[in-house]
């Protein structure tokens, strides 16, 4: 039941509902939907991430460029103008990012299934496993890679305004 499919998503919560399973099945199946689940949520903080990242940095290059000078200079100043930003690409796009996060759960649930795979833990403590697998895969998705990400366009950006990034 661990390798099931999204799209056996729909049969899994049928068997739960009409009591044709076990309490150990249902407890497996509970926490399979559980599981899912966060892994959807985990997919689209991934991308709103992703949207800040570059919204952080396309900021950053305006501000550099107007001013001539690093936004930490001007901290206060800078965050007024990624605010206004914020308003004009957060909520509006949204949608947008809720769609981009639905074709990319697969490959983001490869990425934690993959984690939980490899770990010691998996056979005596599945639970813990597939907790942990979720923290792991978080860590170096949604914070490493976006953070990698965002710094290497705001190191971009310094070298092509030639304001350096560090005061």
């Amino acid at each position: 039941m661990r390798e099931a499919n999204v799209h056996e998503l729909v049969e899994l919560l049928n068997l739960y509902w009409t009591k044709s399973m076990n309490q150990n099945e249902r407890v497996e199946a509970f926490a399979t939907i559980v599981y899912l689940g966060a892994i959807l949520v985990l997919a689209f903080n991934f991308v709103s991430n992703l949207f800040d990242g570059v919204v952080f940095a396309c900021v950053w290059h305006r501000y550099a460029s107007l001013y001539a000078q690093s936004p930490l200079l001007d901290w206060a100043g800078f965050l007024r103008t990624k605010q206004t930003a914020d308003l004009v690409f957060g909520t509006p796009f949204l949608p947008a990012r809720a769609i981009i996060s639905i074709p990319l759960f697969f490959n983001y649930r490869k990425i934690v299934v993959n984690v939980a795979y490899r770990s010691p833990l998996r056979n005596r403590y599945p639970l813990l496993n597939r907790s942990i697998s979720l923290l792991l895969s978080w860590i170096v998705t949604n914070l490493g890679l976006v953070a990698a990400l965002t710094y290497g366009l705001v190191k971009t950006s310094s070298l092509r305004t030639g304001v350096p990034i560090f005061i």
